[in-house]
């Protein structure tokens, strides 16, 4: 059976369960489908997209843990690792994304294939962000104290308990009112954290991409230097440079 991967394509059956890149709600799929991946990331426990997977008891109790930073309960491990089959990858097609172990491998639908035929070499230079593959170095050019979002767990409990508040209005002018409150109690989706201060001219290499979901929908590549870390691209842009590409 052929590896999926990105650019290849895949099989959705019916009733895999679909979620939603952004706002929206996961569902079983109504048919089956092939549809061309456009990414591959993980949902453990360090992805945001994880705690999609949860059920509604376990999703308070990750919260509670993750923002303690004491350990995950056990019984959501087993649970995840069972619903993943043990991969904890997903795979993302145009706004959508399912677990990794619940497609499969397909060839492209024959439209693709004649597509791809006439289809011509990109002329226009590769960006930093399409650079940063696995096993490629780059040095930071400058000292600088980095900084990345994290998504804030109160968020969607408050915007829920003001939301229900306000069911008496339009739903357009529901979505303003609950804007601007959020805005006025200080209470933003994501966190600005601090990672950490770099000097100019260490290096680092990628290991591998986790969820685009992460951050805002911002790529977010797992890197190494002297142990594993990981930091938003937009967080890393402004102060990086290519070493050179993939390693042996």
């Amino acid at each position: 059976m052929s590896e999926i991967q990105v650019g290849g394509f895949i099989r959705v059956p019916k009733g895999t369960m679909v979620y939603p890149t952004g706002d929206g709600v996961e569902a079983p799929a109504t048919r089956g489908q092939v549809v061309k991946v456009a990414d591959i990331f993980d949902v453990d426990v360090k992805s945001d997209n994880f705690y999609l997977l949860l059920p509604d008891e376990m999703r308070l109790r990750y919260f509670e843990a993750s923002g303690g930073k004491r350990p995950i309960d056990q019984d959501i491990l087993e649970f995840t690792d069972r619903l993943t089959k043990g991969t904890y990858r997903a795979v993302e097609w145009s706004s959508k994304w399912a677990l990794i172990a619940d497609v499969e491998p397909a060839e492209a639908p024959a439209r693709a294939k004649a597509a791809k035929t006439v289809k011509k070499p990109a002329k226009n230079p590769l960006t930093k962000q399409q650079q940063m593959v696995t096993g490629s170095v780059w040095r930071f050019t400058q000292d600088v104290e980095l900084r990345y979002k994290v998504r804030n767990p109160a968020y969607a409990a408050m915007r829920d308990d003001i939301d229900s508040g306000l069911r008496q209005l339009p739903p357009h002018a529901r979505t303003q009112a609950v804007e601007a409150k959020l805005n006025e109690l200080g209470i933003t989706d994501y966190i600005d954290e601090p990672w950490g201060q770099v000097t100019a001219g260490e290096t680092f290499t990628v290991r591998g991409k986790l969820t685009s979901g992460f951050a805002g929908g911002q790529d977010v590549p797992m890197l190494f230097r002297g142990e594993k870390f990981t930091l938003p691209y937009a967080g890393l842009d402004p102060f990086i440079e290519l070493v050179n590409g993939l390693s042996s």
